[in-house]
Protein backbone atom coordinates (compact mmCIF):
# COMPACT_ATOMS: atom_id res chain seq x y z
CA UNK A 1 0.00 0.00 0.00
CA UNK A 2 1.11 3.50 -0.75
CA UNK A 3 -0.14 6.01 1.47
CA UNK A 4 0.43 10.03 0.65
CA UNK A 5 -0.09 12.08 3.78
CA UNK A 6 -0.84 15.95 2.36
CA UNK A 7 1.02 18.13 5.07
CA UNK A 8 0.34 21.70 5.49
CA UNK A 9 -1.98 22.73 3.13
CA UNK A 10 -0.19 26.46 2.97
CA UNK A 11 2.64 24.41 0.64
CA UNK A 12 3.54 23.93 -2.99
CA UNK A 13 2.72 19.82 -2.27
CA UNK A 14 -0.32 19.35 -4.57
CA UNK A 15 0.95 21.84 -6.75
CA UNK A 16 3.80 19.07 -7.27
CA UNK A 17 1.78 15.98 -6.84
CA UNK A 18 -0.65 17.55 -9.09
CA UNK A 19 1.99 17.94 -11.72
CA UNK A 20 3.64 14.18 -11.59
CA UNK A 21 -0.04 12.18 -11.32
CA UNK A 22 1.30 9.35 -12.80
CA UNK A 23 3.09 8.61 -10.39
CA UNK A 24 0.59 8.08 -8.08
CA UNK A 25 -3.44 8.07 -9.96
CA UNK A 26 -2.51 5.81 -12.28
CA UNK A 27 -1.51 2.81 -10.27
CA UNK A 28 -3.04 -0.84 -9.88
CA UNK A 29 -0.64 -2.41 -8.46
CA UNK A 30 -1.88 -2.04 -5.13
CA UNK A 31 -4.03 0.86 -2.80
CA UNK A 32 -2.97 4.26 -3.07
CA UNK A 33 -4.14 6.78 -0.40
CA UNK A 34 -4.03 10.04 -0.26
CA UNK A 35 -4.65 11.72 3.58
CA UNK A 36 -5.60 15.65 4.17
CA UNK A 37 -8.38 17.42 3.73
CA UNK A 38 -10.83 16.74 0.95
CA UNK A 39 -12.01 20.61 0.60
CA UNK A 40 -8.70 21.82 0.39
CA UNK A 41 -7.58 19.47 -2.17
CA UNK A 42 -10.51 20.58 -4.31
CA UNK A 43 -10.43 24.07 -3.72
CA UNK A 44 -6.75 23.81 -4.95
CA UNK A 45 -7.72 21.64 -7.72
CA UNK A 46 -9.73 24.05 -9.23
CA UNK A 47 -7.13 27.38 -8.17
CA UNK A 48 -4.16 25.49 -10.63
CA UNK A 49 -6.52 24.08 -12.53
CA UNK A 50 -6.17 20.47 -12.45
CA UNK A 51 -8.45 18.07 -13.53
CA UNK A 52 -9.00 15.27 -10.53
CA UNK A 53 -8.64 11.77 -11.13
CA UNK A 54 -11.09 9.35 -10.42
CA UNK A 55 -11.12 8.73 -6.59
CA UNK A 56 -13.14 6.96 -3.94
CA UNK A 57 -13.62 9.41 -1.02
CA UNK A 58 -13.12 7.49 2.29
CA UNK A 59 -13.15 8.07 6.45
CA UNK A 60 -11.55 5.05 7.55
CA UNK A 61 -9.36 3.05 6.18
CA UNK A 62 -11.43 -0.41 6.13
CA UNK A 63 -13.02 1.33 3.64
CA UNK A 64 -9.98 0.36 1.38
CA UNK A 65 -11.75 -2.42 -0.76
CA UNK A 66 -9.36 -2.86 -3.83
CA UNK A 67 -6.29 -1.47 -5.60
CA UNK A 68 -7.81 1.31 -6.02
CA UNK A 69 -7.22 5.33 -5.45
CA UNK A 70 -8.70 6.70 -2.17
CA UNK A 71 -9.01 9.81 -0.72
CA UNK A 72 -8.46 9.62 3.61
CA UNK A 73 -10.75 13.00 4.30
CA UNK A 74 -9.34 14.18 7.64
CA UNK A 75 -10.91 17.56 7.43
CA UNK A 76 -14.20 16.91 7.84
CA UNK A 77 -15.55 19.09 5.65
CA UNK A 78 -13.64 21.66 6.80
CA UNK A 79 -10.63 23.34 5.58
CA UNK A 80 -11.30 24.32 2.55
CA UNK A 81 -10.63 27.94 0.58
CA UNK A 82 -7.56 30.45 -0.17
CA UNK A 83 -4.76 28.16 2.03
CA UNK A 84 -3.48 31.36 3.09
CA UNK A 85 -6.57 32.38 4.61
CA UNK A 86 -6.18 29.36 6.84
CA UNK A 87 -5.05 29.99 10.51
CA UNK A 88 -1.57 28.56 11.70
CA UNK A 89 -3.68 26.52 13.62
CA UNK A 90 -5.94 25.08 11.17
CA UNK A 91 -3.08 24.28 9.18
CA UNK A 92 -1.08 22.35 11.76
CA UNK A 93 -4.45 20.80 12.21
CA UNK A 94 -4.96 19.19 8.94
CA UNK A 95 -1.11 18.17 9.06
CA UNK A 96 -1.48 16.49 12.14
CA UNK A 97 -4.10 15.12 11.65
CA UNK A 98 -2.92 13.08 8.62
CA UNK A 99 -0.10 12.17 10.27
CA UNK A 100 -2.48 11.04 13.34
CA UNK A 101 -4.30 9.22 11.45
CA UNK A 102 -1.70 6.56 10.25
CA UNK A 103 -1.75 5.39 14.22
CA UNK A 104 -5.04 3.07 13.08
CA UNK A 105 -3.67 1.80 10.38
CA UNK A 106 -2.72 -1.88 10.35
CA UNK A 107 -0.57 -2.75 7.53
CA UNK A 108 -1.40 -6.30 6.36
CA UNK A 109 1.21 -5.88 3.47
CA UNK A 110 4.22 -3.91 2.26
CA UNK A 111 3.70 -0.32 3.41
CA UNK A 112 5.08 2.76 1.83
CA UNK A 113 3.97 6.52 3.54
CA UNK A 114 5.30 9.50 1.31
CA UNK A 115 4.76 12.38 3.77
CA UNK A 116 4.60 16.24 2.05
CA UNK A 117 6.09 18.73 4.00
CA UNK A 118 4.47 20.57 7.43
CA UNK A 119 5.82 23.42 9.23
CA UNK A 120 7.41 22.27 12.28
CA UNK A 121 6.16 25.91 14.47
CA UNK A 122 2.61 25.59 12.16
CA UNK A 123 2.18 22.05 13.66
CA UNK A 124 3.42 22.46 17.03
CA UNK A 125 0.68 25.00 17.32
CA UNK A 126 -1.93 22.41 17.13
CA UNK A 127 -0.27 19.87 19.50
CA UNK A 128 2.26 18.50 17.75
CA UNK A 129 4.67 17.49 20.29
CA UNK A 130 7.71 16.20 18.06
CA UNK A 131 10.50 17.99 16.36
CA UNK A 132 10.04 16.85 12.94
CA UNK A 133 8.28 13.54 10.91
CA UNK A 134 11.10 11.23 11.24
CA UNK A 135 10.97 11.42 15.01
CA UNK A 136 6.93 10.78 14.79
CA UNK A 137 7.80 8.09 12.93
CA UNK A 138 9.99 6.10 14.80
CA UNK A 139 7.21 6.90 17.43
CA UNK A 140 4.34 5.81 15.48
CA UNK A 141 6.17 2.40 14.69
CA UNK A 142 7.96 2.09 18.08
CA UNK A 143 11.27 1.95 16.67
CA UNK A 144 14.33 4.11 16.27
CA UNK A 145 14.72 5.73 13.23
CA UNK A 146 17.88 6.85 11.09
CA UNK A 147 17.40 9.79 9.12
CA UNK A 148 18.86 9.31 5.82
CA UNK A 149 19.07 12.12 3.08
CA UNK A 150 19.68 10.83 -0.77
CA UNK A 151 20.41 12.34 -4.02
CA UNK A 152 22.13 10.65 -7.31
CA UNK A 153 25.06 10.94 -6.14
CA UNK A 154 25.65 11.64 -2.51
CA UNK A 155 24.08 9.68 0.38
CA UNK A 156 24.09 11.18 3.95
CA UNK A 157 22.71 9.93 7.18
CA UNK A 158 22.75 11.48 10.38
CA UNK A 159 23.66 10.56 14.12
CA UNK A 160 21.70 13.01 15.86
CA UNK A 161 18.73 14.47 14.19
CA UNK A 162 16.96 17.97 15.30
CA UNK A 163 19.03 19.01 18.19
CA UNK A 164 20.73 22.07 19.64
CA UNK A 165 24.56 21.74 18.55
CA UNK A 166 25.55 22.42 22.23
CA UNK A 167 23.69 18.90 22.68
CA UNK A 168 24.97 17.04 20.45
CA UNK A 169 28.82 16.14 21.59
CA UNK A 170 26.96 13.94 24.77
CA UNK A 171 24.83 12.15 22.84
CA UNK A 172 27.32 10.56 20.59
CA UNK A 173 28.42 7.29 22.00
CA UNK A 174 29.87 4.09 20.52
CA UNK A 175 26.48 2.07 20.71
CA UNK A 176 24.78 5.08 19.49
CA UNK A 177 26.72 5.07 16.34
CA UNK A 178 26.68 1.13 15.98
CA UNK A 179 22.63 1.34 15.78
CA UNK A 180 23.17 4.01 13.11
CA UNK A 181 25.84 1.94 11.04
CA UNK A 182 23.90 -0.77 11.12
CA UNK A 183 20.95 1.10 9.91
CA UNK A 184 22.62 2.61 7.77
CA UNK A 185 23.86 -0.34 6.22
CA UNK A 186 20.30 -1.33 5.75
CA UNK A 187 18.93 1.00 4.67
CA UNK A 188 21.51 1.20 1.50
CA UNK A 189 20.51 -2.19 0.59
CA UNK A 190 16.46 -2.71 1.12
CA UNK A 191 15.56 1.23 -0.22
CA UNK A 192 18.28 2.22 -2.35
CA UNK A 193 19.53 -1.47 -3.32
CA UNK A 194 23.26 -0.62 -3.14
CA UNK A 195 24.14 -4.91 -2.47
CA UNK A 196 27.40 -3.80 -0.95
CA UNK A 197 27.44 -0.48 0.97
CA UNK A 198 30.98 1.24 1.66
CA UNK A 199 30.09 3.58 4.62
CA UNK A 200 32.47 6.50 5.87
CA UNK A 201 31.71 7.98 9.12
CA UNK A 202 32.67 11.33 9.29
CA UNK A 203 34.39 12.67 12.09
CA UNK A 204 33.15 14.98 15.41
CA UNK A 205 35.87 17.51 15.86
CA UNK A 206 37.94 19.05 12.92
CA UNK A 207 40.65 17.19 11.37
CA UNK A 208 39.18 13.93 12.89
CA UNK A 209 40.60 15.94 16.30
CA UNK A 210 44.18 15.90 15.26
CA UNK A 211 45.76 13.67 17.61
CA UNK A 212 43.63 15.08 19.98
CA UNK A 213 44.48 19.12 19.44
CA UNK A 214 40.54 19.30 19.27
CA UNK A 215 38.54 16.61 21.19
CA UNK A 216 39.07 13.09 21.98
CA UNK A 217 35.62 12.05 20.65
CA UNK A 218 37.16 10.83 17.34
CA UNK A 219 39.70 8.38 19.05
CA UNK A 220 37.75 7.29 21.90
CA UNK A 221 34.39 6.87 20.55
CA UNK A 222 33.83 7.03 17.26
CA UNK A 223 36.82 4.73 16.01
CA UNK A 224 35.86 2.40 18.46
CA UNK A 225 32.64 2.07 17.20
CA UNK A 226 34.02 1.60 13.72
CA UNK A 227 36.22 -1.12 14.54
CA UNK A 228 33.22 -2.79 16.57
CA UNK A 229 31.46 -2.98 13.15
CA UNK A 230 34.31 -3.80 10.88
CA UNK A 231 34.67 -6.88 13.04
CA UNK A 232 30.47 -7.69 12.60
CA UNK A 233 31.59 -7.62 8.92
CA UNK A 234 30.33 -3.82 8.15
CA UNK A 235 32.43 -2.23 5.42
CA UNK A 236 32.74 0.79 7.55
CA UNK A 237 35.38 3.14 7.55
CA UNK A 238 36.31 6.16 9.62
CA UNK A 239 36.23 8.60 11.49
CA UNK A 240 37.32 10.50 8.56
CA UNK A 241 37.66 14.50 8.83
CA UNK A 242 34.60 15.87 7.49
CA UNK A 243 35.95 18.39 5.34
CA UNK A 244 36.87 15.89 2.69
CA UNK A 245 34.48 13.17 3.35
CA UNK A 246 31.75 14.65 1.41
CA UNK A 247 34.02 14.70 -1.89
CA UNK A 248 35.21 11.74 -1.60
CA UNK A 249 31.79 9.56 -1.41
CA UNK A 250 30.35 12.01 -4.01
CA UNK A 251 33.47 10.67 -5.90
CA UNK A 252 32.39 7.65 -5.91
CA UNK A 253 34.84 6.03 -2.96
CA UNK A 254 32.13 5.61 -0.84
CA UNK A 255 28.05 4.92 -0.80
CA UNK A 256 27.22 6.95 2.31
CA UNK A 257 28.43 8.96 4.92
CA UNK A 258 27.31 8.91 8.71
CA UNK A 259 27.55 12.59 9.54
CA UNK A 260 27.78 13.59 13.50
CA UNK A 261 24.75 16.28 13.58
CA UNK A 262 22.31 17.56 11.02
CA UNK A 263 24.19 20.66 9.33
CA UNK A 264 27.11 18.61 8.98
CA UNK A 265 25.61 16.16 6.64
CA UNK A 266 22.88 18.42 5.19
CA UNK A 267 24.99 21.31 4.50
CA UNK A 268 27.14 19.46 1.61
CA UNK A 269 23.86 17.30 0.77
CA UNK A 270 21.44 20.06 -0.33
CA UNK A 271 24.67 21.87 -1.89
CA UNK A 272 24.63 19.14 -4.73
CA UNK A 273 20.89 18.34 -4.56
CA UNK A 274 18.80 21.04 -3.51
CA UNK A 275 16.32 20.16 -5.59
CA UNK A 276 15.94 16.04 -6.13
CA UNK A 277 17.52 14.62 -2.65
CA UNK A 278 14.92 12.66 -0.37
CA UNK A 279 14.51 12.23 3.19
CA UNK A 280 14.26 8.28 4.19
CA UNK A 281 13.40 7.08 7.59
CA UNK A 282 15.49 4.36 7.66
CA UNK A 283 15.28 1.25 9.60
CA UNK A 284 11.74 1.29 10.91
CA UNK A 285 9.38 -1.87 9.98
CA UNK A 286 8.12 0.21 7.07
CA UNK A 287 9.42 2.99 4.79
CA UNK A 288 8.23 6.73 4.86
CA UNK A 289 10.07 9.06 2.59
CA UNK A 290 9.59 12.58 1.95
CA UNK A 291 10.92 15.31 -0.46
CA UNK A 292 13.82 17.08 1.05
CA UNK A 293 12.07 20.39 1.43
CA UNK A 294 9.47 22.23 3.15
CA UNK A 295 6.24 23.61 2.68
CA UNK A 296 7.61 27.06 0.70
CA UNK A 297 4.59 28.72 1.44
CA UNK A 298 6.06 32.10 0.11
CA UNK A 299 5.57 30.33 -4.05
CA UNK A 300 2.49 28.90 -3.52
CA UNK A 301 1.00 29.40 -6.78
CA UNK A 302 3.38 31.13 -8.11
CA UNK A 303 4.15 27.95 -10.55
CA UNK A 304 7.75 28.39 -9.30
CA UNK A 305 7.86 24.82 -7.58
CA UNK A 306 10.10 22.24 -8.34
CA UNK A 307 9.05 18.48 -8.75
CA UNK A 308 12.37 16.55 -8.71
CA UNK A 309 12.42 15.95 -5.24
CA UNK A 310 8.47 14.33 -4.80
CA UNK A 311 9.26 12.71 -7.84
CA UNK A 312 12.13 11.01 -6.69
CA UNK A 313 10.23 9.97 -3.51
CA UNK A 314 7.71 8.32 -5.32
CA UNK A 315 9.83 6.78 -7.78
CA UNK A 316 11.82 5.60 -4.49
CA UNK A 317 8.32 4.18 -3.02
CA UNK A 318 7.05 2.51 -5.84
CA UNK A 319 10.09 0.18 -6.30
CA UNK A 320 10.37 -0.14 -2.51
CA UNK A 321 6.93 -1.66 -3.10
CA UNK A 322 7.59 -3.63 -6.10
CA UNK A 323 5.29 -1.36 -8.47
Amino acid sequence: MLVVTLGDPYSISLECLFQIKDLWADNRSGPTVLVGAFEQWRHQASELKFSLPKIHKISDWSDIKANDLYFLDVGEGKYGGPPASLSERDRGEVATRALEKLRTLKPSAKLCVVTAPIDKFVASQAGFSFPGQTEFFADLWQEKAIMILAGPQLRVALATNHVKLSDVTPLITEELICQKIEKFDRSLRDVLHIAKPRIAVAALNPHAGDKGMFGDEDTKIILPAVERMKAKGFDVTGPKPADTVFFQAYSGHFDGVLAMYHDQGLAPLKALHFYDAVNISGGLPHLRISPDHGPASEIYGKNLAQVQSFRQSLIHARQYLGW
